[in-house]
């Protein structure tokens, strides 16, 4: 260890390269340039491969990335880059250099800048250092996928095994329990046809493995999409309208369209994530949608040039530019031929049988005597991979001469006794009838009532689900495993847990079996009601974060039971409603969750008044979260009339504050928003409701704020705090700590910004709330502006315009794009900073959100005044003066006197006759008028 150590402390120090931390054998470094990183990296491994190691050859790992951090004295503070190092860092292998794609532009400008490649030269080894690029790749942690490469020189190996990311290639492909068999030809061709289409239908009956091909495919496949490739399930959905939402789910967008006045505002956000990616999606089981897959498809391809699609479906798409690949049985041996075991395993179906038989009786074995019994097996199914698997399932309890005479009979029954030519449908169904009348009656039972669950289940949900008065827990265990033997049910492991489900075509016929009028529908509705509702977890001892995480892996069956419930049981869907708007805030699904409320809303609704209250508020809530201001205010009014009404002091608290909310964006409404606020907070002590409290305490710092009562904002900011940790409501935790940090933010002691917005940060990324993760992506710009680092404020703005234009959080985009518009001011892009500042402006009108309007009228003031623009700079400059007369300045003393000494400024320049005529027309100016004034100029 003392030489490895000797070894890299030389080639970093060697190199203008300072060791900061030592960590067991992992070293920390840093440098001034990149190309030195590079050389030092190089040079190590050089001397760790050249090295004559007694014991056990060291082989290093190592990664470069570059951004920002400060150091501190003892060690460097920035939890973004240093993060982003490490996590280069252990994606590769021993012996192996990465170097992150910021990292390798910089070198590769430097490049090109310099007319010099980086060379190394030690002992006898000399040559050029190159990168060999790795695409993108997923790290732990991480917004966005981070494109890799390997350095490669002369002296270090330059093949390694694949990279150590959470997946080679992002996607999202299950696991598979089982071998993939047969398809040996097909495959290379469909590869074919899908590097020159992009539309590609796997089309074929149900059963045909189209789905477990296409994954066969996409793996196949996976290292020629950067952005990696993607199922989508849609067997799940009943609403067309949900496609897209499916989509961005698998892809991991939270759908947050702004303004429901734009069309499409998911295929929006859709489409503004997928523009530029290089993405193989597949989406799987089109048929009962097929209308509504095409449109999505074909729209998808139009918009996304570089998007290829493998449909699976059991009819063709009939798209423009689709390429329709027919999935057939597997290859299967004819009855008239006579097969030794030799020659029948040539064929895939008997293939397939042979290995699902083992998997479930290990002493199975093909013999002369049986073999025309499997060759007839193979034959009478078609070759059909799921009738094969169902059939090889009961090798378990009969021999293939039985299992051969039982299928013989039922697909003469069938078929009228037609022995070719079999619709595969009707095989398909032949297979299934026959597997069910197998069963014992409390099988069957459970087989149909099993079909209540959307998107799966586990074995304790099917328990308490399932059961009924002749049936307890203990007997669905053993009868839930009988299935799961006889291959009706299958499983699979998601979180070191089992899950369980059917296949599609399985679901279909037991759906069929089951009444409609079944208990089983009222108690899948009351157990996700339970889960739903946060006080249950949290008296079995379960945080916000674990109910977040159950309610993920549950979400296709909550939105079946709200299904269910809004046409059979409406107060147990406002129940539900009510107990998951906590989760669509938290996951930013706040458009889903308002088109729930809203479909209620419009329906017959007939409940109880709180009930409908309940969703009023909800619904107002979400509509706040995206903008759409009015709405909120609307539906917030009406949930506050009638909690008035029925003097429910709760419901009466958590209105005013969310109506104060949606006032104080607008700086004439601050009274208002304060007479709401002090109400709640009266209301939120008097009823004891610690959530509405440390709610009212966090709005109300936001009033103090404006009144310049500084400390009493920190006093409320840091009661909100103790009492949400109290609560361990993480999501509130976090914002309350961004707004702390904003709050040191503005009194300039940046230490204390930074820690509040670190933990902040963390909170946001372990919950994947993209929301706060982009809010104090905002908070680190504001902190490095005021730490007067520039280029780190800009980097931190633009990272979450990212964010927030993928997930149109119009609120906070407004915040971004005028934060954006001030620093390229600052930097003397005043071009530039006047688009931001634009764009900024129009989306405040697009929503209703004034709160901003003075500010960015400010910086356009400043960046005309830059570009000498006397007179447009003049009308901004005037503008902002009427419209912090009297009101809140929400742009500070020190602006506002610059602005002043700049409307002298232009006096002076320009002449008292202009300025007083310009003076005149802005003065009568309404704010819809400047506001299109500045859209117009």
């Amino acid at each position: 260890m003392d030489k490895h150590h000797s070894i890299l402390t030389e080639a970093v120090e060697s190199n203008n390269g300072f060791v900061f931390k030592i960590i067991g054998d992992a070293f920390c470094c840093a440098f001034q340039n990149t190309e030195d990183a590079v050389k030092a990296a190089v040079d190590a491994q050089i001397k760790l491969n050249s090295e004559e190691w007694k014991d056990a050859v060291i082989k290093v790992r190592m990664g470069i990335h570059i951004g920002n951090a400060e150091w501190n004295g003892t060690d460097y503070m920035g939890y973004i880059t240093l993060a982003r190092s490490s996590r280069v860092m252990s994606a590769a292998n021993g012996g192996q250099i990465l170097i992150s794609d910021k990292a390798y532009e910089v070198v590769n400008k430097n490049k090109y800048d310099t007319n010099q490649e980086i060379r190394i030269e030690h002992g006898n080894i000399a040559g050029q250092i190159s990168f060999r690029d790795l695409g993108e790749r997923r790290l732990k942690d991480l917004i966005q996928p981070v494109k890799l490469y390997q350095i490669l020189s002369p002296g270090i190996p330059s093949e390694f095994p694949p990279l150590k990311t959470l997946d080679a290639r992002a996607n999202n492909l299950p696991r598979q329990l089982t071998n993939f068999i047969g398809r040996e030809y097909e495959i290379p061709e469909i590869k074919k046809i899908l590097a020159v289409s992009r539309l590609l239908t796997l089309s074929g009956p149900g059963g045909t493995g189209k789905t477990r091909l296409s994954l066969q495919i996409a793996a196949d496949v996976i290292d020629e999409f950067a952005n990696g490739v993607w199922i989508v399930e849609l067997a799940p959905l009943f609403d067309p309208e949900l496609i897209l939402l499916k989509i961005c789910e698998a892809l991991g967008i939270n759908e947050q369209p702004g303004d429901q006045t734009q069309k499409g505002d998911t295929e929006s956000t859709l489409l503004n994530y997928l523009k530029g990616k290089e993405l193989l999606l597949i989406l799987d089981n089109c048929e009962h949608l097929i209308r509504a897959c095409a449109e999505k498809a074909e729209m998808l391809l139009r918009n996304c040039p570089k998007l290829k699609i493998i449909a699976t479906s059991r009819e063709a798409l009939r798209c423009e530019g689709e390429v329709i690949h027919k999935v057939l049985s597997l290859a299967h041996p004819e009855p008239k031929d006579i097969n030794t075991p030799l020659e029948l395993s040539q064929y895939e179906a008997v293939r397939l049988f042979i290995e699902r038989a083992l998997a479930v009786n290990t002493d199975f074995r093909v013999t002369n005597e049986n073999a025309p019994a499997l060759a007839q097996i193979c034959y009478q199914l078609d070759g059909i991979p799921l009738a094969i698997e169902l059939a090889a399932a009961r090798i378990k309890i009969l021999p293939l001469e039985k299992i051969c005479e039982k299928l013989d009979d039922r697909f003469r029954l069938l078929t009228g006794g037609k022995r070719t030519a079999l619709p595969r449908q009707q095989t398909l169904k032949a297979m299934i009838d026959w597997s069910y009348d197998l069963l014992t009656e409390k099988e069957k039972i459970l087989f149909s009532r099993l079909s209540v669950f959307t998107g799966g289940w586990t074995l304790d949900a099917a328990e308490e689900i399932c059961r009924d008065e002749i049936t307890d827990i203990f007997e669905i265990m053993d009868l839930h495993s009988n299935l799961l033997d006889k291959s009706l049910i299958n499983k699979t492991e998601v979180n070191g847990g089992l899950r369980f489900n059917y296949l599609e075509t399985m679901k279909q016929y037991a759906k069929e079996k089951l009444d409609p009028g079944d208990e089983v529908f009222k108690n899948h509705l009351n157990f996700f009601l339970k889960i739903s509702d946060q006080k249950e977890m949290e008296v079995s001892g379960k945080d916000q974060k674990q109910w977040v995480k159950q309610i993920d892996s549950e979400a296709d069956n909550f939105r079946a039971a709200l299904q269910w419930a809004a046409e059979n049981d409406q107060t147990a869907a406002c129940i539900m409603i009510n107990n998951l708007t906590d989760y669509w805030n938290l996951k930013g699904s706040f458009m889903e969750g308002l088109q729930i409320c809203k479909k209620l809303l419009n329906s017959n609704l007939n409940v109880d008044e709180i009930h409908k209250a309940n969703v009023l508020y909800n619904a107002g809530v979400m509509s706040n979260y995206l903008g759409i201001l009015t709405e909120a205010e609307k539906l917030g009014s009406e949930s506050l009339i009638i909690f008035r009404k029925i003097n429910h002091k709760e419901g009466i608290s958590k209105c005013l504050l969310m109506l104060g909310v949606v006032f104080h964006v607008n700086p004439s409404r601050i009274n208002q928003t304060k007479k709401y606020y002090d109400e709640a907070l009266l209301l939120a002590k008097e009823t004891g409701n610690k959530s509405i409290l440390a709610n009212a305490f966090f709005n109300m710092s936001y009033i103090a704020v404006t009144e310049g009562k500084n400390d009493l904002a920190l006093e409320y900011r840091l009661q909100s705090l103790e009492l949400y940790r109290k609560l361990k409501n993480f999501h509130q935790v976090s914002m309350t700590l961004s707004g702390l940090s904003v709050y040191e933010c503005r009194r300039n002691d940046y230490d204390k910004a930074l820690l509040y917005n670190e933990e902040s940060l963390a909170i946001s990324y372990e919950l994947n709330d993209k929301y706060l993760i982009s809010i104090n992506l905002i908070n680190l710009g504001h902190i490095y502006k005021g730490l007067k680092d520039y280029d780190s404020a800009f980097r931190y703005y633009n990272e979450s315009l990212t964010l927030l234009r993928e997930y149109s959080y119009k609120s906070s985009l407004i915040v971004a794009l005028m934060s954006l518009g001030e620093i390229l001011i600052i930097k003397g892009e005043y071009k530039e900073a006047v688009d931001f500042n634009k764009e900024s402006i129009r989306i405040g009108k697009e929503n209703a959100n004034e709160y901003f309007l003075a500010a960015n009228l400010y910086f356009l003031g400043s960046a005309y005044f830059e570009l000498k623009d006397y007179e447009t700079s003049l009308r901004y400059f005037l503008n902002v003066k009427n419209l912090t007369e009297g009101v809140y300045n929400p742009i500070g003393a020190d602006n506002l006197k610059i602005a002043e000494e700049r409307r002298n400024k232009i006096r002076e320049i320009i002449g008292n006759d202009n300025f007083e005529k310009i003076n005149s027309e802005v003065t009568k100016m309404s704010k819809d008028e400047i506001v299109d004034f500045v859209l117009g100029s």
